[in-house]
């Protein structure tokens, strides 16, 4: 896994485009301690750069920025490609390899197909590549967004990243708030693509490519060929084949490495699932990873995993994180994320990554992905339950909604009904994907009268209507089904904006690169376009993934209750997060001018007098608050 930066401008104004790369990757050395490199043309108007955490070819062969001898082109790239030992023999047989890297590979594919060379890699990769003939510089990002890459147009040129604050070392690159972002990650949580909390700085689209000459973005589009397929199966046991082949072989896929693989094992079906494959497709020993939490056994699952971990005979370790532990790590993340998450779930991902790699593991396996892709959620089985309610009441004359909405706001003026009748009565969506922060009239309540009448007119169901619209054409014209919706927009929502973000800054803040098996785009195509029937089935969620597994997994694993990856933030860290808004708050918003004073601190009075519910609201205008005092 690495880091990588690109400046293209079409006049230099003095700046001197090798130094501002060099200075670019020393903010990057978290993502590739092994190695760093640039390059520069001739012409003085591009500069490349890498830093590399060696995981192929681990000699200097490997070595980047890349350049191929007999074109002149030229790559950096972050991620793997884990079938281009396979695309080597299909394609390339009769090519000379200088190493073999992947990083090659892709090169020559491009010299041999151009951009067509994008639909065949299976794979996490973020790359600019320069074609020196046709003078252009070409980038890519993989179909789920695994890996990340920004870019900006300020300065009359072009600059890209895989994180912001690389670019924000570069004089001319401006940090402004864009306020109609910010009051959408107030609801998700998330910065949602391809979005920047940044005026003027993007996140590049999973799925598409790019090409960039000396005037500017001259081509954006998408090489994302995810439709929902007509599956092949006329029985039950046939579908759990397709979902038990397909992910044996992406975990084969993703124990290609020059360095040994281990795995995340919280107990659970997933991460389970994931280990019972790496024995069955290796002898090797296989380290596996798992964290508890002291004195909370509500949210430990370290006897599960020590029994996975004796079944399939793995170097089993385990960090058990303190209080401590916990309030030493909150004031860092924000070093971390120089784009925002308020996701407090997040955090146990730096606990076990730094567990890996004090135990000398580079790559790791997960089991992100398949509570969204086949519904895993108890809360999924719930909206199920309540849509046909949502759809008769949607039928309501206009003056009963009014009604029974003021009557909820007044009666329970903080709980999901009184949202779910304030969406019935705008005739908005049922479902809004992701939107764990905060309600909107509970926004409407916390953001002062300046900062509303700054974004007059928009509203976070922007985004829904625009996902929904997505995923009918992900249908391509076949029928609607409400439980792939909630997969569907939980792939994009959560996967790529929540679990791949912090997957990858919270492992690369330990130089750990993350692999997920679930979320191989074929298993993604193949998980969306089965139907929803079967998964959630007899009471059971996840139902066929849990049937396909049941050749590998007990059945004390696969259906006992599930607990999720979590963190008692709560027990923990509610006296910290309320100490640090209450001292903090006041000085901060005469600086921004951003929140209702009156109301943040009713919302503390009710944290501090045991009422739990306003814990998220609480740490999101914490975390945001202390986001703030670290990038501006």
């Amino acid at each position: 896994m690495c880091g990588i930066n690109g400046v293209f401008v079409r006049k230099s104004d003095g700046l001197d485009l090798k130094s501002a790369i060099v200075t670019m990757n020393k903010k990057l050395v978290h993502r590739g301690p092994d190695d760093n490199g640039t390059w520069s043309h001739e012409n003085g108007n591009l500069a490349l750069g890498q830093t590399r955490l060696s995981i192929l070819d681990l000699s200097d062969a490997g070595h980047q920025p890349m350049i191929e001898k007999s074109t002149g082109n030229v790559i950096v790239y972050n991620g793997e490609i884990f079938n281009y030992k396979i695309l080597n023999d299909q394609f390339l047989r009769d090519e000379k390899f200088d190493s073999h890297s992947d990083t090659e590979t892709i090169l020559k594919l491009y010299r041999k197909f151009g951009l067509e060379m994008l639909k065949y890699l299976n794979g996490m990769f973020a790359f600019g590549l320069w074609d020196a003939k046709k003078e252009q510089l070409i980038l890519a990002r993989d179909r789920s967004g695994k890996k990340p890459l920004y870019y900006t147009e300020m300065n009359n040129g072009f600059t890209f990243s895989s994180e912001l604050k690389a670019l924000f070392e570069l004089p001319y690159v401006r940090k402004e708030i864009d306020n109609k972002v910010l009051y959408d990650f107030l609801t998700f949580n998330t910065v949602s693509t391809p979005n920047t909390m940044f005026q003027g700085i993007s996140k590049f689209k999973p799925g598409h490519y790019m090409v960039v000459d000396n005037n500017g973005i001259v081509d954006y589009g998408s090489f994302n060929d995810l439709k929902f397929k007509e599956l092949n199966f006329s029985t039950e046991n046939e579908l759990t084949d397709l979902v038990y082949n397909k992910l044996d072989e992406s975990v084969k896929l993703r124990m290609i490495s020059d360095v040994p693989v281990g795995a995340f094992l919280s107990g659970g079906v997933d991460s389970s699932a994931i280990v019972a494959l790496m024995r069955e497709n290796t002898k090797n020993e296989i380290k596996t990873f798992t964290i508890g939490f002291e004195g909370q056994p509500d949210y430990n699952e370290l006897h599960y995993a020590e029994q996975i971990a004796h079944r399939y005979h793995t170097n089993h370790f385990v960090k058990t994180v303190t209080p401590q532990d916990l309030l030493d790590f909150i004031p860092k993340i924000t070093d971390i994320y120089d784009e925002p998450q308020a996701d407090p779930t997040a955090i146990p991902i730096y606990f076990i990554s730094k567990l890996a790699k004090e135990n000398d593991i580079k790559v790791v396996l997960n089991g992100d992905g398949p509570d969204e892709l086949f519904s895993g959620y108890s809360n999924y089985q719930r909206y199920v339950n309540s849509y046909c309610y949502y759809r008769m009441g949607k039928k309501a004359p206009r003056v009963l909604k009014s009604v029974v909405n003021k009557a909820v706001e007044i009666i329970k003026p903080d709980s999901p009904w009184s949202e779910m009748t304030n969406r019935l009565l705008k005739h908005q969506d049922f479902y809004w994907p992701g939107a764990g922060g905060m309600k909107e009239h509970v926004k409407n309540k916390l953001l002062s009268d300046n900062f509303k009448q700054q974004i007059e007119g928009h509203s976070s169901y922007f985004y829904v209507k625009e996902l929904k619209q997505d995923y009918l054409n992900f249908l391509d014209g076949h029928p609607y089904d409400f439980v792939n919706w909630l997969c569907y927009s939980g792939y994009r929502q959560a996967i790529t904006e929540k679990f791949l973000f912090r997957a990858d800054r919270l492992g690369m803040a330990n130089s750990i690169e993350a692999r997920s098996p679930f979320l191989n785009h074929e298993m993604v195509q193949l998980a969306l376009s089965i139907p929803g029937a079967y998964k959630i089935k007899n009471r059971v969620n996840k139902y066929i993934l849990k049937k396909a597994l049941e050749r590998i997994l007990p059945d004390d694993i696969l259906y006992r209750k599930k607990m999720g990856f979590n963190l008692p933030i709560r027990e923990w860290a509610s006296e910290t997060i309320y100490n640090g808004v209450k001292s903090d708050i006041t000085l901060f918003n005469k600086e921004t001018n951003l929140f209702n004073l009156d109301e943040v601190n009713n919302q503390l009075q009710l944290l501090k007098d045991g009422n739990q519910q306003y814990t998220n609201n609480v740490w999101t205008i914490y975390f945001l608050m202390n986001w703030f005092k670290k990038w501006f």
